[in-house]
This record gives structure tokens, C-alpha cells and sequence, in this order.
């Protein structure tokens, strides 16, 4: 960003792929090693039902010292401490990025750190005037965000006398086999409706996307499926049955 622009309150333009902004704050006039500091990131979780590239808007938020004249660089999205894509920023373009699931796969991504080089503004005394000189470092600021696939639950009751079996299935979009697959859940909850409010009856794993269990109740009663969300899954409510 030049100084111009950062007085008029510019910042970054949004990307094709992958949207970002800088917005900045002034501070107090600091040593010239570290002209400009990121101080957060915005981003927002993404859910996939599909195995498409997704487009993510991230916004950078940053302060910057009273020399600070410009700066350009990159900033990193990763995965597991690997890199999924880079944000070239110059002036006030950042450059096109995109995260493909199908490839990097769901779970948690983060964004940053970010490498700078920044030009700051010094005064020489010698010459007596002002110059410009850039300096080069890492900036280590991060977001954590999730890429969580679209989870879909069924729950079918039957009854035997005074006991009833639920039976639960669950599935989760699975972008790199391009289809729903079985969701080995953990947390899975069998639900029964007490009044106006649901009463957990039992906590599961599922197995092959699979569960059971068998209760005792001899009046007819309302059952359901609760699965709460996961880093790499959505959360999911199956249709209510009643036996």
C-alpha cells in the first residue's frame, strides 16, 4: 500500500478466488525493522456439498508505523503445516487464490504467516533529506478456519413388546470420492422428547456409519438423531420418529 492510498482508507481489492482486505490502523512512530504489522485475519468456515473449488473471503487487519510508505508479499494458507495456496499482495492488489477440498480435503486450514517486504521512510542526516529503505521479515499472525463437508442422518425405531431398537446412519460429503460416505461420528446422540425439550438418551461412535441401541418403554414415545459438528463435518438432526 502506498501512504496515499492508506490516508484515503483504501485497502486491498477482492480477488477472483480468494477475496481479502487489508484495513489499517495508525500507530505511534516505531523502529523501522517492522514497518507494518498484521494484526488479525478475518475468515469465515466454508461447507461443502460438492467437490468444487471454493471461493473464501479473507480479510487482513494491520497497523503501521509513522515511516511506513508501502509494502508487498505474500501470505500463506496451510493445511497441516503444509501450503495450500499463497495471497501476493502489492499496492492495493492481492493476487487470485483458490481452495480446492477435493484436493487439500476437509479439516482445518489457517491463515498465515505472512512474508513482507516493507519500504519505510527514514530521514539522512548527512544529506539531509528524507529516503526510503525496505526491510524483509515474517509475519507470523494466524486465523484458523474449517472446511467441513455437508452431513446428512437417518433414525428408524422398532419396536418389540416393551423395548424399542433405534438404528442410526449417517454419511458426509466426501469431496475427493465425489459423493456422500459413511460418517464414522463420534458424539452421535440418541435423542428421546421429553415435553418441549429433547433428553439424551444415549452417546455413540458410529461404526460403518452405523449405530443401535435398544431401550426399554412401553409407551409410545418420539426419538431422534443429534450429531454435533466436527472440524471436517457439519453438524446434523435426523427426522424424528415416533413408536
Amino acid at each position: 500500500m502506498r501512504i496515499s492510498a492508506l490516508r484515503r482508507g483504501l485497502g486491498f481489492g477482492a480477488s477472483i478466488m480468494l477475496a481479502a482486505g487489508l484495513a489499517f490502523t495508525a500507530a505511534p512512530a516505531q523502529a523501522s525493522e517492522r514497518p507494518i504489522d498484521i494484526t488479525g485475519y478475518k475468515v469465515s468456515d466454508v461447507t461443502v456439498g460438492d467437490s468444487n473449488c471454493r471461493n473464501v473471503t479473507v480479510s487482513a487487519f494491520a497497523k503501521t508505523a509513522g515511516d511506513y510508505v508501502d509494502s508487498y508479499g505474500s501470505i500463506d494458507v496451510t493445511k497441516q503445516g503444509g501450503i495450500v495456496t499463497s495471497m501476493w499482495f502489492e499496492d492495493d492488489e492481492l493476487d487470485r487464490a483458490f481452495i480446492c477440498p477435493s484436493l487439500y480435503g476437509l479439516g482445518t486450514y489457517k491463515v498465515g504467516p505472512a512474508d513482507i517486504n516493507a519500504e519505510y521512510e527514514y530521514y539522512d542526516d548527512y544529506f539531509e533529506e528524507y529516503d526510503t529503505h525496505y526491510t524483509s521479515y515474517t509475519d507470523y499472525t494466524s486465523k484458523t478456519f474449517y472446511v467441513r463437508g455437508k452431513t446428512k442422518s437417518s433414525l428408524s425405531a422398532k419396536r418389540s413388546g416393551s423395548k424399542v431398537t433405534l438404528t442410526a446412519k449417517a454419511q458426509v460429503y466426501t469431496p475427493n470420492k465425489y459423493r456422500y460416505a459413511q460418517y464414522n461420528a463420534t458424539g452421535a446422540k440418541f435423542q428421546v422428547k421429553s415435553g418441549s425439550t429433547w433428553k439424551t438418551l444415549k452417546t455413540v461412535k458410529l461404526k460403518s456409519g452405523k449405530a443401535s441401541v435398544t431401550v426399554k418403554q412401553s409407551k409410545k414415545k418420539t426419538y431422534r438423531l443429534y450429531i454435533p459438528k466436527a472440524s471436517w463435518a457439519t453438524s446434523t438432526t435426523s427426522k424424528s420418529v415416533s413408536k
